[in-house]
């Protein structure tokens, strides 16, 4: 259990923690100069179950809350030490509230310097303590009398934190490894070596792992697991990791940086958040207000973005994002604080909803619905909840990179809600029963709609019916609701265009006749076939007008454009494309030329490399040299052919 002191400064946390433990956490000269904690201190007392209670002792100076920010992240319990002859302080108070911005719900508290004071002063600084409490969310705190050198009260405080220590459940360490680096230094003869809270996950020997600060690969060499030897980190645990990876060092990697597994590394400048502004704020919170953001070990710059309404009043809570001026990387769920523009005073805190917000719409309705869908702690009722709204689907690497999920556990999610998975990774998403359902209605009027406003072409292509739904749907999703519509007959198909069973395409009578009559001329039974010039010629007709109705026959699938000047039917052009594939069959090394092509389909030189270069470009065929092999089977590439 990972226990982090709170409280004024010079109330004895440093003395209380010696007594706990035997060690002395002050460890800077300036500390031992000025007799108070300056930065973050670390202690350790091993339990006779072999477990042990890990102690972070934070500054209680104003000047050093930044500190005292970056050792409280992910603990297990606050020990809040009030000195009975000052009683609550300034510094108290604040402690206290970032304790409850962080959801640390467990609080001790220690009234330290009782050699001072009589037993009705006692009294009256324990009403204050549980009043404070109360306040900060922390209302059922046991409190114990202590004088620290004499150590008077301290036996019953180890004893009450020993019980608590087996009574705690271990964290889940299902998700990556992640840790909140909070020191980093150089041991002699060992090499690098980074300090922190493990967030998530487990690490072992020799795991490759990567620094948030450039995303440096990095090897795990060497662990200590709440200060003594070990083969794995994980959630829970304070631990030194010794890494080594090219070109990290003491100055690229700096208090604030996580060290994580690879797939977690998603760096972002805006991060949606669930807020709630401290009672104590004289006014509201606006939108736009500067601050400093503290999260994990980290402090950065960041403007608050208020997302409905414009401002969120003191004790009051509300959805925001967070703009910042530096990358952050962070996860569904994350605890964070506020403090104003000077870093005087905490202001607000909260949790993270989003750490991968869009640059764009923040404040939509949608969007703000959306978030609302996220706000769950439990990823899989978020995934429900989201899934319930979103008509385009909701990503699904997005979604688990968000909440830590590694692939796994995500794909028991979604198989255990039931969800319609829809692309291949990374690009995949998930619908509900009800969405998926109602796209493919919206795709059926998207389609109804073009018949009628086009009706004498052969159907909409994907990119008619992407412009023609609210809102955008991925290129992706459609293909596959368009296939799943065609297989079950709810749509026809034409080609690449997508129609309505009982369409039938409405074609002028004049340019069905001149179709037929320029066929014969297109498609000889052997030679090459006329082009467009020599055809129009051929049948005494105008070259445009001929070009013009044959490129609606290519619109319905009767014709291909080979080339500018270049008109088939499609069957006669499905025919050379099996010629094509026979004679490479037939080769010794699966390849021909444009002379064997010419001798085996008996066209001409020049209309054949018109036409392979045609099948080069539907990847039919692939030119290597002077020759050629091919790419795909004829029966996939020109299935559609055969059947226009």
């Amino acid at each position: 259990m990972i226990i982090a002191t709170a409280g004024h400064v010079d109330h004895g946390k440093t003395a209380l923690i010696k007594a706990l433990t035997g060690t002395d956490t002050d460890r800077l000269p300036e500390e031992k100069a000025r007799g108070q904690s300056i930065d973050l201190g670390f202690a350790y007392q091993s339990l006779p179950d072999k477990s042990s209670l890990g102690f972070v002792d934070v500054p209680g100076h104003e000047k050093f809350i930044r500190n005292m920010l970056a050792g409280v992240g992910g603990i297990d319990l606050g020990l809040l030490v009030v000195a009975a002859d000052d009683g609550v302080m300034p510094q108290t108070r604040e402690h206290c509230a970032i304790l409850g911005l962080l959801g640390i719900d467990q609080c001790v508290v220690a009234i330290s310097r009782i050699d001072r004071v009589d037993d009705d002063r006692i009294l009256e600084v324990q009403g204050e303590v549980e009043t404070l409490l109360g306040q900060a969310g922390l209302e059922g705190g046991a409190m114990y009398p202590v004088c620290a050198p004499d150590n008077q009260g301290v036996a019953a405080l180890k004893d009450d934190l020993g019980k608590r220590a087996q009574a705690i459940k271990p964290r889940p360490v299902d998700g990556y490894f992640r840790m909140a680096i909070d020191r980093v230094f150089n041991i002699k003869g060992v090499g690098l070596v980074v300090t922190g809270m493990v967030f998530s996950g487990i690490a072992s020997l020799d795991d490759s792992l990567v620094l948030s600060a450039d995303g440096s690969a990095v090897r795990v060499r060497g662990i200590r697991a709440h200060n003594e030897v070990s083969d794995s980190a994980q959630a829970g645990q304070r631990c030194a990791i010794n890494i080594v990876g090219r070109g990290v060092n003491e100055d690229s990697v700096r208090r604030g940086n996580w060290l994580m597994h690879a797939d977690l590394y998603a760096p972002s400048r805006r991060i949606d958040v669930d807020l709630r502004v401290l009672d104590s704020e004289p006014g509201s919170l606006k939108h736009w207000t500067p601050t400093h953001l503290h999260i994990g070990a980290d402090r950065l710059t960041a403007r608050v973005a208020v997302l409905c309404g414009g401002a969120i009043a003191a004790g009051e809570r509300g959805l925001a994002q967070l703009v910042l001026d530096q990358d952050a990387f962070v996860v569904h769920g994350d605890r964070f604080v506020l403090r104003d523009q000077s870093a005087q005073r905490t202001i607000a805190g909260g949790h993270v909803i989003d750490p991968m917000s869009p640059r764009r719409g923040r404040a939509r309705p949608t969007r703000i619905a959306a978030l609302r869908a996220m706000n769950h702690r439990d990823p899989a009722d978020a995934l429900t909840a989201l899934t319930a709204i979103s008509e385009v689907g909701v990503p699904l690497a997005a979604f688990s990179v968000s909440h830590n999920l590694p692939s796994e556990q995500t794909d028991a999610i979604v198989e255990s809600l039931s969800l319609q998975r829809i692309g291949r990774h990374p690009r995949q998403w998930v619908f509900s029963a009800t969405q998926w359902q109602d796209l493919t209605r919206r795709i059926e009027k998207a389609v109804g709609l073009f018949h009628q406003s086009r009706p004498e072409l052969p159907g909409a292509s994907l990119k008619d019916i992407q412009l023609a739904l609210k809102p955008h749907v991925e290129t992706p999703i459609l293909e596959e609701a368009t296939d799943f519509l065609v297989l079950e007959k709810r749509l026809g198909q034409r080609r690449t265009r997508f129609h309505w069973p009982s369409h039938e395409i409405q074609i002028a009578a004049q340019d069905r006749q001149l179709w037929e009559q320029a066929a014969a001329r297109l498609a000889p039974d052997s030679g090459s076939p006329l082009s467009l010039h020599q055809a129009a010629e051929a049948l005494g007709v105008d070259k445009t007008m001929l070009e013009r109705s044959l490129k609606n026959a290519v619109r319905i699938g009767e014709m291909v454009m080979v080339a500018k000047n270049r008109y088939l039917p499609t069957a006669y052009t499905a025919r050379l494309g099996y010629a094509a594939e026979a004679l490479a069959e037939r080769s010794a090394d699966s390849s021909f030329s444009v002379a064997e092509f010419c001798q085996q389909t008996g066209t001409g030189r020049n209309f054949a490399i018109e036409l392979l270069e045609y099948f080069d470009r539907l990847a039919f065929t692939q030119r290597s040299g002077n020759s050629r092999r091919i790419r795909r089977p004829a029966a996939t590439v020109f299935a559609l052919d055969d059947e226009a």
